[in-house]
């Protein structure tokens, strides 16, 4: 603790054995009621000082290092990418508004939110309000003062309605994997004939008929199909990381507007995207026998449960 602030508690010790020996409030006269103001003023200004002087004591950039390292329940790349780059959006508010962030407000906070939305979609502001209020429950375990600001905010963007899933057909799915520029029609059917989330491609690794591939924090292995395995051979991609290199959200848009053009061109009827492609794997699976447990095994879930949920969003479980 500082001298300053060893002096202020002396001060308040002092004060409160002043007023010990006062009477009950009632009875109180005005210069003792004027003592207890002193004294309510002096403590308030004793405890930020205090809060203060254990915020200074916080190196706030190794901290936020160790809460990256350590981000989200999955520990997946992605997962700490968003975090990171939703603190480094915090941090360039706080630093524009002469603010230090471990002294953030909550109505600083709220302020922060509102700032993101001349620029941020109302799920990725959501996603962002995620990571900063899980940092700051962080640092509220670790270190006394520091409070989450973003704890029972009202500026967090309200969810819109979910869109209707649009499932490509057979005939569109082989039209989607015929049509796509080589590389494009390789990951479009490890999608839509494995089941793979687009994020997983960069991790994926092939062996004979197996494939291997990390996705949300955990590995996987199984069989990969044939029509997979001709697509990624006919791109000319390598076996051994066909994928390897390529940022899903390139990806993602890559296929999307390959996919939109086909809309346009009136080949297929919707504008689908690679989860769409997931989505058809995931329903024609379920067709073949109703084996949940199959079909949550193929599409790397953590449990029947979510599979269960999984389906009944795409309308084939009541």
């Amino acid at each position: 603790m500082t001298v300053l602030t060893t002096r202020a508690a002396a001060n308040i010790q002092d004060m409160a054995e002043i007023l010990a020996a006062y009477p009950s409030p009632d009875k109180w006269t005005q210069e003792q009621k004027k003592q207890a103001v002193q004294f309510a003023a002096l403590l308030d200004t004793a405890q930020k000082m205090i809060i203060a002087a254990n915020l200074t004591g916080i190196d706030y950039m190794s901290e936020k290092e160790i809460f990256l390292k350590n981000a989200g329940k999955t520990g997946s790349t992605y997962t700490q990418i968003g975090y990171r780059n939703a603190l480094i959006r915090l941090d360039t508010w706080a630093e524009r508004h002469n603010v230090n962030p471990l002294e953030l407000t909550p109505a600083q906070a709220d302020d922060f939110i509102y700032s993101l939305r001349r620029d941020r979609a109302p799920a990725s502001i959501r996603l962002d309000i995620s990571a900063t209020s899980s940092f700051f429950t962080w640092l509220e375990r670790r270190h006394a003062g520091v409070k989450n600001p973003f704890r029972g905010t009202k500026a967090r963007p309200g969810k819109k309605a979910v869109r209707n899933f649009a499932i490509p057909t057979e005939q569109e799915v082989k039209i989607i994997t015929t049509k796509l520029p080589a590389p494009l029609t390789a990951a479009a059917s490890v999608m839509a004939y494995r089941g793979l989330r687009a994020g997983a491609l960069a991790t994926m690794a092939i062996s004979g008929d197996r494939v291997t591939w990390h996705s949300k924090g955990k590995d996987y292995a199984g069989h990969i199909p044939s029509a997979v395995l001709d697509a990624i051979k006919a791109a000319s991609l390598p076996l051994r990381a066909p994928f390897a290199g390529i940022l899903t959200n390139t990806l993602e848009k890559r296929i999307a507007r390959a996919i939109e053009k086909l809309h346009k061109d009136g080949k297929v009827s919707d504008c689908y995207s690679c989860h769409d492609l997931r989505h058809f794997f995931a329903i024609t699976e379920y067709r073949k026998d109703k084996d949940i447990h199959r079909v949550s095994g193929l599409l790397g879930h953590a449990s029947i449960q979510i599979t269960e949920n999984y389906l009944k969003g795409l309308g084939e479980v009541e």
